[in-house]
């Protein structure tokens, strides 16, 4: 996955499973946090490496789902725990000014993130355990707001 070229990888995932479905949905909210890792890294400091974070844990998805690994629901869970503090460079960044636009679509990648793999973890585990998830797509949508209407300095609460 690591190498593989943008448009073989969404072809794999465009190719409907033979036998029995195999699920990726952890993989693609893994690949959405790594892709706010990135933008947010582009923005300055304090997101370097997020990148390759997200891209480990969408290899690992992938692999415990391709082998039935019982622990498969971990790098989901990963995946939520990662986001709050990619959210919290996110708000900083803001703050500062920085390229609103790259700040709100990584904000918008990590509220993807997190609903996805709650998704993925429930369709897995059944219902989860409070981790937040409801918090983190309010802080998301809070960057998001602030960015639509002007409000780069300050986020609304």
């Amino acid at each position: 996955m690591r190498d593989q070229i943008m448009s073989e990888f969404l072809k794999s995932l465009a190719t409907p499973p033979v036998g029995s479905a195999v699920p990726v949905g952890g993989t693609v909210a893994a690949l959405a946090l790594a892709q706010a890792a990135a933008l947010l890294a582009r923005t300055g400091d304090g997101a370097d490496g997020g990148w390759m974070h997200g891209l480990r844990l969408a290899e690992q998805d992938a692999f415990a789902v391709r082998t039935s690994d019982l622990d498969a629901w971990r790098p989901s869970s990963d995946v939520i725990t990662s986001a709050a503090s990619l959210l919290a460079v996110a708000e900083r960044r803001l703050a500062e000014g920085a390229a609103p636009l790259d700040v709100a679509a990584a904000a918008e990648a990590v509220r993807s993130a997190v609903v996805i793999a709650r998704v993925a973890i429930e369709s897995r585990t059944g219902p989860v355990p409070a981790l937040g998830v409801d918090e983190l797509v309010s802080r998301a949508e809070r960057i998001t707001a602030a960015v639509r209407s002007g409000l780069t300095n300050q986020l609304v609460g």
